[in-house]
């Protein structure tokens, strides 16, 4: 990248937890609080599951539709151990002569992963902040530049006990807040509410938050990008009980088919299934007199 593009600030985030700990949520609370402090014109966040060329692969839809680049920006790249490992073999690039040489496909991206600041600049932007999240299942499952270049680590499970990672986990967090987090990971199983407790590690020391959610009603700013078979969903975990799809898209009429399902009683039985019944009753009241006469009726005598 130029040297002019300094004034971009950096900030590289990693997020890690085993499935269904809220990493996507939490990317998404980091989107919402960048609105809070820029505006919402002037964020723009886009999020892309075990496919992390597709994030830079589609950046100039951050800056296309707008005259002025946005003045934070947030590039999510959810699963980034599975996105590494599909990136295998190799890319042609020109090197400074201009030739043609081979490079491998994960060190180019994350080159420009690294250089998020010099792909902005081209697109615009002079100013402003960018965050790059990473979402890991292990934290030592991601690259080691990746890992060694975090400014900022937020937990949200610390592994089974005993474990590498666990323990490595603790080493990071120290033993209070490593503890904390654990018992919030325990009270989750019983309320889900406490999975908005996240674990942190920075620069400046160790400790335990509470994250907001984003509201179920607002709109989510991250934008999904890539291929629709590793698209996942960006679900948002609500308390209160959700209405089905019918009810939310009420508009629109039920189909004839929908509407027979609906009102369709318990499916009768078979007229085999009835005459199985009849026989087993039959068999059962038999079974009882045969006892009563041979047990029951001497005693009677």
């Amino acid at each position: 990248s130029s040297g002019k593009d300094n004034a971009i600030h950096h900030l590289n985030i990693i997020i890690f937890g085993k499935p269904n700990t809220g990493k996507t949520t939490l990317a998404e609370s980091i989107a919402q609080a960048l609105v809070r402090r820029y505006g919402q014109r002037n964020v723009k966040a886009l999020r892309a599951t075990r496919d992390l060329p597709a994030l830079f692969q589609n950046i100039d839809k951050l800056f296309g539709r707008f005259r002025k680049p946005p003045k934070a920006v947030l590039l999510f790249a959810d699963d980034m151990t599975k996105a590494l490992r599909k990136l295998s073999g190799t890319v042609a690039v020109k090197d400074s002569n201009g030739q043609l040489e081979k490079m491998r496909k994960i060190d180019y991206w994350l080159d420009k992963w690294y250089d998020i600041r010099g792909e902005l600049f081209k697109r615009g932007m002079r100013q402003g902040l960018v965050i790059m999240v990473a979402a890991l299942h292990r934290f030592y499952g991601g690259d080691i530049d990746l890992r060694a270049d975090a400014d900022l680590l937020l937990v949200r499970s610390t592994g089974t006990p005993g474990t590498f990672d666990a323990n490595k986990v603790e080493r990071m967090l120290g033993p209070v807040v490593y503890y904390a987090m654990r018992q919030h990971e325990v009270d989750a199983l019983r309320d889900r509410k406490e999975l908005a407790w996240t674990a942190f590690v920075a620069k400046t020391g160790s400790g335990v938050f509470r994250v907001p959610r984003p509201p179920v009603s607002t709109k989510w700013l991250m934008r999904n990008v890539g291929s629709l078979e590793t698209s996942e969903e960006l679900a948002v975990e609500d308390d209160e009980p959700k209405k089905s799809a019918v009810e939310l898209d009420s508009p629109k009429k039920k189909s004839l088919l929908q509407e027979k399902i609906s009102v369709q009683t318990r499916p009768r039985r078979s007229k085999k299934g009835r005459r199985v019944s009849i026989v087993i009753m039959a068999a059962g009241v038999l079974t009882v007199l045969f006892f009563a006469w041979k047990y029951i009726w001497p005693l009677l005598r």
